[in-house]
């Protein structure tokens, strides 16, 4: 079985679908569908049960899912370590980032590494931290730039902290507080709160929970936007108001306020993350670029 077929057939296990998992591998939906038959009949196994309302893994097909996992994340590691020790060839840089890490320290340290390193090429992804994160799995991207991640990542992932960033209140430039210069967080625990969609920001509603905790309430979450510049317009349109880090007040924000908080004074970490196998030798290059000054970390 070649290393495609077992990856076609990753992509059909997540999906449960053929038609979609067509959409992803580019491919007729009746070929791909031959294709699993024919790991089927090599195998000798039924790995998904057709059912009217899509696809099943069998107890061989979860089995092998693993398996495909394990063979895939081992044979990526193998391909990176020897083209880290042996390549006199820099592998590409693909990075993913959220936009408002992008606008502030990431800009900066892209331009540093292009000057050191102008043979080694980028490749620039805008993802969310969920998005990052699967990526990161897949070995589509080297490293990611999410805000604050979820703790769990730190068993998985090398997570590093590039920088702490104040955390501020979002409200409409109508509210009654968008004069003041600064404001405490327990002065809008009457108010609803816009929270993120946990598939695309996942634990970040952890962290807004945690910013009102310390100013004693629990916030009313009422709408989930997946997306900084989607929570900034749902302020805008009066569904609520927000906390996120103020760096994002350098994205769009037409009838919006950030307003500083002088209690609680709160601050997410703006983080890089990577996988924990030895870096390529672009990312390791990178790697040194982005922690040499030490300004940057905290």
């Amino acid at each position: 079985m070649e290393l495609k077929t077992l990856k076609n057939f990753l992509i059909v296990a997540e999906e449960l679908n053929f038609s979609r998992a067509a959409v992803r591998i580019f491919i007729s939906q009746p070929a791909l569908s031959r294709q699993i038959k024919a790991i089927e009949d090599e195998l000798g196994v039924m790995l998904f049960l057709r059912q009217s309302d899509g696809l099943k893994l069998t107890e061989a097909g979860v089995f092998l899912l693993e398996q495909a996992k394990d063979i895939l994340h081992r044979t990526n590691v193998a391909i990176q370590n020897t083209q880290s020790r042996y390549s006199n060839i820099a592998p590409p840089l693909v990075i993913g980032y959220i936009p408002t890490i992008l606008q502030s320290f990431l800009g900066v340290n892209l331009n540093r590494f292009g000057l050191v390193y102008p043979q080694i090429s980028l490749g620039l992804l805008e993802l969310s931290p969920g998005e990052q994160v699967k990526n990161l799995r897949d070995g589509a991207i080297n490293i990611a730039f999410m805000g604050n991640p979820p703790d769990e990542l730190d068993e998985e992932f090398s997570v590093r902290s590039v920088r702490q960033v104040a955390i501020a209140a979002v409200l409409p430039s109508s509210h009654s507080l968008a004069n003041q210069y600064s404001i405490n967080l327990a002065q809008l625990a009457t108010e609803k709160f816009i929270g993120m969609s946990e598939d695309t920001f996942p634990g970040r509603n952890d962290r807004i929970r945690d910013t009102c905790r310390c100013a004693g309430f629990t916030p009313n979450l009422c709408l989930f936007a997946n997306s900084h510049a989607s929570m900034i317009a749902l302020v805008a349109a009066g569904q609520g108001v927000a906390v996120m880090p103020n760096e994002a007040e350098s994205l769009p924000h037409p009838q919006v306020v950030f307003m500083p908080l002088h209690h609680p004074i709160y601050h997410a970490r703006s983080t890089a993350v990577w996988r924990k196998e030895i870096p390529s030798q672009s990312l390791d290059k990178f790697l040194k670029i982005l922690f040499e000054d030490r300004g940057l970390v905290n």
